[in-house]
């Protein structure tokens, strides 16, 4: 991965998954607190992808850029709420410049789409849920199987908006 910051957020963040994969295999799943170490699992892993993609995309457009779009990228992607699912990452990209979206969609061609695209859902949706008061059941490993897959689409992301077009 090109963007080092990214590359550190997600392998802190996947240190920290398998640590707590760990902790509810030794903890079980009848302990009390399991429930609620799962629930903390998805959403640092939704987090930590949200940051990574708007942050992969803000620092590219933000590169030698007056300080108005600078302050325009600021509010409308790195602090602006969203739930990183593969059709918002795909919109973004093509408001941007319909060339990474395409060339997005031609790498993404590449893998399972449809497997990575299911990850995020699953992730969101198990966010969103626990978020308006539901109580998802995702397992851990389900859990750290979204997000690497999940890492998957933003390495992909970051190869497509450093990518040269122009050889």
């Amino acid at each position: 991965m090109i963007n080092a910051e990214v590359s550190e957020i997600l392998d802190d963040c996947h240190q920290e998954l398998e640590s707590i994969r760990l902790l509810l295999m030794g903890l079980g799943d009848g302990a009390r607190p399991s429930p609620y170490v799962k629930k903390y699992a998805v959403i640092r892993a939704t987090g930590s992808i949200e940051v990574s993609f708007k942050q992969i995309i803000a620092d590219k457009v933000d590169e030698g850029s007056h300080i108005q779009i600078k302050n325009f990228i600021k509010k409308k992607i790195r602090n602006a709420s969203c739930n990183p699912k593969l059709g918002l990452i795909e919109t973004m990209l093509d408001e941007f410049d319909s060339r990474w979206r395409d060339k997005f969609d031609e790498l993404l061609s590449l893998e399972d789409k449809p497997a990575l695209k299911g990850a995020l859902t699953e992730l969101v949706n198990a966010r969103n849920t626990f978020a308006h008061g539901g109580d998802p059941n995702i397992e851990i490993d389900k859990t750290i199987d979204c997000f690497k897959n999940g890492q998957k689409i933003l390495e992909i992301l970051d190869s497509v908006v450093n990518y040269d077009f122009d050889q």
